[in-house]
């Protein structure tokens, strides 16, 4: 028996030696340094969201100029192009020269191999000298690839000065041009194979457990660490705070630091959240001195912001963000509250990618989703109940005013409560029952105080701004075969947008009559299958109801009133339902299946690992953010313009006019005299226009002769210098309104 015990031994100790012997060969290799090793960083300029471009017209070159400020050695140029049409057969000819006009590398790049607004990597060695000059031509044949433009500023990254030049002249801006540079380094095998010296240090130490306890053993000792019941008890919560907290880092990121996502509806809720904090109420142009009355869109988002604003001291934008983490966090604890323990399935709508893409804009839908989730699982509760309670009538009639709140179309969901009242009052009308008969009158109250409080809104912004909604709805003239296209793609997007994909190429190359073919078949399942697994009154079938009505009747309204064409951001609420309302119809078949666990751990991963992504990659810097650098532009731009000015015929950017929410923008027609002028813009104490577009007035002599008068005063106050030439003075031509 000790012989044996000890051949036992003996065989163990051989075993580990060899593992022993083997994890020192590995790790020889693994600490080696290996041959001519060398870092690429690629250095790129800032690039701005707007649609700017400089255009590459076919055989008219772009020609970029560059001054070199550092000693360097590149591998390729990183260049980023758009309006690349998959079908072009067309090329892109690349040339670098030094200032010799030696040619240091050339490519020809077929453009339908190069994906527009992604960086691509033309290849080609070259070692640059600092104060030297070089030029990088790009001729195009029979494709017209766009650059983006970049602000001169938007260019520190990278180790050259640039002038750029659009067959022969000269442009305002540079391109979408950057480097990938080169240093030797000394690198060893362990660091060229990520983690290969802790896997195999891991596997080692696994391997000697193995040999000296057994694997029985080894497991049993693992199994003494409770990870499995600390998951089984808490994984639920856990999930939901992982998600909070990886959609707050992904706003902030994306939308703060590397992007600033401003539309004119935003700029417009973001314009009177700052009248908010000023006390000025409804009149998003109080500060600049007028009585526009904010009807264009509810109230209760630009509230919020300026709520945010005034708790936090930080900026409108910023504020805008918060909001949106403040609202995902809000409907993460709304499912928690009404589905518990498998309120993580249901939280996976908050990783769709139109709702992700939602919160990164300043937009009201994102709350309008948190109270449209509130009124359809209350409304839920409400039609599964046998006698609801008055409190869950007064919740619906508040979720229904919030819906109402963040968007006016948000009234439909009174609509839709109308056919469950119609349908109620049929099954009383049968059955004489007393619980239909409570939902008959509850659901009525709750209707009509709720329909009176947003007629009640909406006749207090007819009386102030002449418009129920601020703007005339009439219909304009559409193409309906465009319209019905948009539609189409709209819907589409809407189902890949779910598994947070963009639509498959070779399905977006489909004509559209396919693509319809397509969608029908998509459409005809789907309501086979809810067919077969819902009920009218279940919380999936509500959720389902509400989804299905919202598209149909926005859908309608579109066809028949003049608004924006179809796109995500009008479909995701009702997408948003619809997904919860399908996931559980689905939950039956998965639950408890070992594929649900699977889900659980690659999301959770997922997650983890794009939190690790966006902290090694200073994607949480504020720092250096993007929107500090864009309102370092409007700073300069903005910086001739005096407190509560009206800038005439104005090129400023749209989205800061809450940045500077005292000045207007205006025009002076060739009639109008000075003191018409005053009368007009009554509210600001100066009228700003461009030096260049006040000279061209005066050269018209269109202009009335004493409005013409104060342009030329104007003028001559701006050049300080009369040797120089106006464009080298003030760039705008300053008014006091005084009549």
């Amino acid at each position: 028996m000790k012989e044996k015990t000890k051949n036992k031994w003996i065989k163990k100790v051989t075993i580990i030696l060899g593992m022993l012997l083997v994890f020192c060969a590995v790790m020889l290799v693994l600490t080696h340094s290996a041959k001519n090793g060398r870092k690429t960083t690629e250095r790129l300029p800032e690039i701005s969201d707007s649609p700017l471009y400089v255009e590459c017209m076919p055989n008219e070159p772009v020609e970029a100029s560059l001054i070199v400020t550092e000693d360097i050695s590149i591998s390729g140029l990183q260049i980023l192009l758009v309006n690349i049409s998959p079908e072009s057969r067309g090329s892109l000819h690349v040339t670098m020269r030094d200032d010799a006009q030696n040619i240091l590398f050339e490519q020809t790049l077929p453009v339908n191999t190069i994906v527009p607004g992604e960086w691509f990597t033309v290849s080609g060695e070259a070692v640059l000298e600092s104060k030297t000059g070089y030029t990088v031509t790009f001729l195009a044949d029979d494709s017209a690839p766009y650059f983006m433009q970049v602000a001169e500023e938007d260019y520190k990254n990278l180790p050259f000065a640039e002038t750029v030049y659009v067959n022969g002249v000269e442009s305002e801006y540079n391109i979408s041009m950057g480097v990938n540079e080169v240093t030797p380094v000394e690198l060893t095998f362990g660091e060229i194979f990520y983690y290969s010296v802790p896997f195999s240090v891991i596997a080692l130490i696994a391997g000697i457990l193995l040999v000296l306890f057994g694997k029985e053993k080894v497991v049993k000792a693992l199994s003494v660490i409770p990870i499995k019941e600390f998951f089984k008890k808490y994984g639920n919560e856990v999930f939901l705070i992982l998600i909070f907290i990886f959609s707050c880092m992904g706003i902030y990121s994306d939308a703060y630091v590397k992007g600033v996502y401003i539309t004119s509806d935003s700029a417009g809720y973001l314009r009177e959240a700052v009248n908010l904090v000023k006390g000025n109420g409804f009149f998003y142009d109080g500060m600049a001195g007028y009585t526009g009355w904010f009807a264009n869109w509810p109230i209760l988002y630009p509230l919020s912001i300026a709520g945010v604003m005034l708790v936090t001291g930080t900026n409108a934008y910023l504020a805008s963000k918060i909001v949106a983490m403040l609202m995902v966090g809000l409907i993460l604890t709304v499912l928690y509250l009404f589905y518990k323990k498998e309120a993580w399935i249901y939280a996976l709508c908050v990783l769709n990618l139109g709702f992700v893409t939602l919160t990164h804009y300043t937009w009201s839908e994102v709350p309008f989703i948190l109270f449209l989730l509130l009124f359809a699982l209350f409304f839920a509760k409400i039609v599964q109940s046998d006698m609801p309670r008055i409190r869950d009538f007064v919740f619906l009639g508040i979720a229904g005013v919030g819906c109402f709140l963040t968007r006016y179309f948000g009234i439909y969901i009174w609509m839709v409560t109308g056919l469950y009242i119609l349908y109620y009052a049929w099954e009383y009308y049968k059955k004489r029952q007393k619980q239909q008969f409570v939902k008959v009158i509850g659901l009525t109250a709750t209707a009509m105080v709720s329909g009176i409080l947003s007629l009640g809104y909406l006749f207090m912004n007819k009386i102030m701004n002449g418009h129920a909604s601020g703007v005339s709805r009439t219909l304009w003239w559409d193409d309906y075969e465009i319209l019905t296209n948009d539609l189409i793609q709209s819907l589409l997007t809407e189902i890949c947008n779910i598994f947070s994909v963009q639509i498959p190429d070779f399905i977006d190359s489909y004509p559209y009559n396919l693509k319809v073919l397509l969608l029908a078949l998509i459409f005809v399942g789907l309501i086979l299958f809810v067919k077969k697994t819902a009920k009218w009154e279940s919380t999936e079938g509500v959720m389902i109801t509400f989804g299905v009505c919202y598209y149909v009747i926005f859908i309608a309204i579109r066809y028949v009133s003049s608004m924006d064409t179809f796109y995500f951001r009008f479909f995701e609420p009702a997408s948003f339902l619809i997904c919860l309302g399908l996931l559980g119809l689905l939950l039956p078949y998965v639950r408890k299946k070992t594929g649900m666990a699977v889900l659980y751990v690659m999301v959770f991963a997922f997650m983890l690992l794009g939190m690790a992504s966006m902290v090694q990659n200073d994607a949480l810097d504020g720092k250096n953010a993007y929107y500090h650098s864009l309102t370092e532009q409007w700073d300069k731009v903005y910086q001739e313009i005096p407190e509560k000015s009206v800038v005439i015929f104005s090129d400023l950017d749209f989205r800061s006019s809450y940045y500077r929410p005292d000045v207007i923008g205006g025009e002076i027609r060739p009639e109008y005299s000075f003191e018409e002028v005053c009368r007009i813009y009554q509210g600001s104490d100066y009228l700003c226009i461009k030096t260049d577009f006040a000279m061209a007035m005066l050269e018209s002599g269109e202009y009335e002769e004493s409005m013409a008068a104060k342009l030329k005063e104007a003028l001559e106050a701006s050049v300080q210098d009369t040797s120089k030439k106006l464009q080298d003075n003030a760039e705008y031509a300053i008014i006091r309104l005084v009549p």
